[in-house]
């Protein structure tokens, strides 16, 4: 959705996944949406707002389509803030198909991803991180995933924002009248007073800054792949952290030719494990397309797993494998597996393998794999985290607040090096503008476009 488009218009689609299902929901939203509505369902009157009203559905050619329920939602109360209408249909999507082709015959046109969200924004129903709150409760992987959206959407976010930035508006008008007026008219604002509150204000940025870690990762996850030679039970540790069968096991080497991706939760943190292709030199086309493949999840991994068979003595390809895992510089696990088996390997061996990377034992084949566990909780940043919500749960958030917090650390500079308002005030003027891009208020029409074209149609 381009957000220079018209927003007067009417738009509709369907509301609900693609596929069968019980229900399926055409939503029409715009100043023809009633109209629009009656003319599906042949109603002579008004349906009564926010009441659900069973009623008949037809096409242009008075051909009926479906029976569904019609519930219509006068603006400004409602999602969009605009007159809604939506019609819950059976949910086969030939019948939706053809709701919703008759709704576009009525007069309606499609809508776009997210609009119907953009249009809430727009009219004042949502600031710009409720709205991606929206999307994020669509895709939450998780438990806690879904509370952070659903707290991100309530404004827990946007008030902690909304009142740093109204603090900073505060400061800027002050040392904007200080400029503008006399010093008869206007006293000089007291330097220590400024210089605390800045300090206040920058801390409150440090405070939330400090939940994005965790909070990224529970919105997007962590990716960490299995990296090792032939047959040292990469897939075997597949399975046993997901508790599942669902990596193929033989003994028989090269059996992963492809990367395998699985996910499953960590303290509440989606964990994308990669299962790669044994890592070895090879001469077979299939298999060095496999290799090909490993190495490049290694690269696009945020940590790794570097197995090795403790059963028997370091070989080749084991060196070949820790070559790459160190030439990627990824936070790094090594899982001595075949725990269960004689030792042919110990901790010290492998010291040289991946430096500073803690050693793990594992026996995959038992499920044996909770220091395993335990060590990515250290890894990716989970081991002492506090496991409450995270305040802040985006990239673009986390870059807003860190150039804000950057601002005001100018602004203080420029007040301890006793320098005049005005240059004092292009700091706080950076972070009113900086914290005004997470809620919308700075918000360009480029900066929409990118948000809300991440949106699926209908939402």
């Amino acid at each position: 959705m381009n957000p220079g488009a018209s927003t007067t218009d009417t738009i509709a689609a369907i509301a609900t996944p693609v596929g069968a299902g019980g229900i399926g929901v055409v939503r029409i939203s715009g100043p023809e949406s009633l109209w629009i509505a009656r003319r599906l369902t042949r109603r002579a009157r008004d349906p009564k707002p926010r009441y659900a009203h069973l009623a008949r559905v037809y096409d242009g050619n008075n051909e009926l389509i479906d029976q569904a329920l019609l519930l219509f939602m006068p603006g400004p109360r409602s999602y969009t803030g605009e007159d809604v209408a939506e019609l819950s249909c059976h949910g086969g999507p030939v019948a939706l198909r053809r709701v919703l082709d008759s709704a576009l015959a009525a007069g309606a046109r499609p809508a776009g991803p997210g609009e119907f969200t953009l249009r809430a924004f727009l009219n004042g129903r949502l600031d710009l991180a409720q709205a991606e709150a929206v999307a994020d409760l669509v895709a939450a992987p998780t438990p806690a995933a879904l509370a952070v959206a659903a707290n991100q959407l309530a404004g827990r976010l946007s008030d902690a924002v909304g009142d740093m930035r109204s603090a900073c508006l505060d400061l800027l008008a002050q040392m904007e009248a200080e400029v503008d007026f006399d010093e008869d008219e206007v006293p000089p604002m007291d330097r220590a007073l400024l210089a605390s509150t800045l300090d206040s204000l920058h801390q409150r940025l440090e405070d939330a800054l400090a939940t994005a870690g965790r909070g990224i990762m529970q919105r997007h996850g962590v990716r960490v792949a299995l990296v090792g030679s032939p047959n040292v039970g990469k897939s075997s540790l597949m399975n046993a952290l997901l508790s599942t069968d669902r990596a193929i096991v033989t003994e028989i080497p090269g059996t992963t030719r492809d990367v395998l991706e699985e996910s499953f939760d960590l303290d509440g943190v989606p964990i994308v494990l990669n299962d790669t292709a044994g890592l070895r030199e090879t001469r077979d086309p299939v298999e060095t397309l496999g290799v090909e493949r490993s190495s490049r999840a290694l690269e696009g991994a945020d940590a790794v797993v570097l197995v090795l068979d403790a059963s028997r003595p370091l070989l080749g390809n084991d060196e070949t494998a820790a070559a790459r895992v160190r030439t990627a510089a990824k936070p790094t696990i090594v899982a001595l597996n075949k725990r269960d088996l004689p030792h042919a390997v110990r901790a010290a061996d492998v010291r040289d393998f991946a430096p500073n990377a803690p050693v793990v034992h594992t026996a995959a084949i038992r499920e044996d794999v909770n220091e395993l566990r335990e060590a990515l909780r250290h890894v990716i940043g989970l081991a002492g985290a506090d496991g409450g919500l995270a305040l802040v749960a985006s990239v673009r958030h986390q870059e807003a607040l860190t150039r804000a917090r950057d601002e005001l650390a100018a602004a203080h500079r420029a007040v301890s090096d006793d320098q005049p308002s005005d240059l004092v005030s292009i700091g706080v003027r950076g972070a009113v503008n900086a914290l005004g891009e997470i809620t919308g208020e700075s918000a360009t029409e480029d900066l929409l476009d990118v948000i809300f074209s991440k949106f699926c149609i209908g939402k």
